[in-house]
């Protein structure tokens, strides 16, 4: 049960990697006085654990309701995570909030739902992972356990969000590609390791 725990949260946070959103969460919100800014972080802390809980408990129906097979959802969800992974690797990561998006986020009176927990944190590799969880998870103590990662994963969120303009200053944009790149590695693991267990047990 502890080991589920502490892989999950590595699993889900070198996923969500609210360190590489850090830049996008600053350049959004640099015009906000303080009580803002802290009301964002805690709807966007809140709204992932909203997504994140709704994947990991709903998602099985979900695919039931559309046909999808589990080895489909494994194959795609592969693709998805190392898709993410790469990018990371590349420190291209998070950075789908610009353009019209960008501008649109400007003009938006809360932006903690869209753009900033969805697509930003709580993206697609993070519910894919989710939705593989939920079906490799039967019993209460293992649930119990995926659910208290998920709630450690989103209080670090929080925190990572509010030190945000801290952590910058001290280790810089090189830094935070540094910790992208280690994470990557992790991710594009993580992605690789779904497609071989799925193809292993089709044939």
């Amino acid at each position: 049960m502890f080991s589920l725990f502490i892989s999950t949260c590595i699993s889900l946070f070198s996923l969500i990697n609210p360190l590489s959103a850090m830049p996008v969460f600053i350049s959004l919100t640099s015009s906000y006085p303080k009580a803002q800014l802290m009301r964002t972080v805690r709807r966007t802390s809140f709204y992932v654990l909203l997504i994140c809980l709704i994947s990991y408990l709903f998602g099985e129906y979900v695919l039931n309701f559309f046909g999808v097979s589990i080895h489909a959802l494994k194959i795609a969800g592969g693709i998805i995570i190392s898709r993410s992974g790469f990018l990371l690797l590349n420190a291209q990561h998070k950075k789908d909030v610009e353009g019209a998006v960008e501008e649109e986020s400007r003009l938006k009176e809360d932006i903690s739902f869209s753009p900033l927990a969805m697509p930003l944190l709580a993206g697609p590799g993070s519910i894919s992972l989710l939705i593989n969880l939920s079906l490799k998870t039967d019993i209460f103590a293992d649930k119990a356990a995926v659910i208290a990662a998920i709630l450690a994963v989103c209080i670090g969120i929080y925190v990572t969000l509010l030190s945000a303009p801290f952590i910058l200053k001290y280790i810089g944009q090189g830094g935070l590609r540094t910790l992208s790149k280690i994470m990557g590695l992790i991710v594009l693991s993580i992605g690789i390791q779904m497609i071989v267990d799925s193809l292993r047990s089709m044939f």
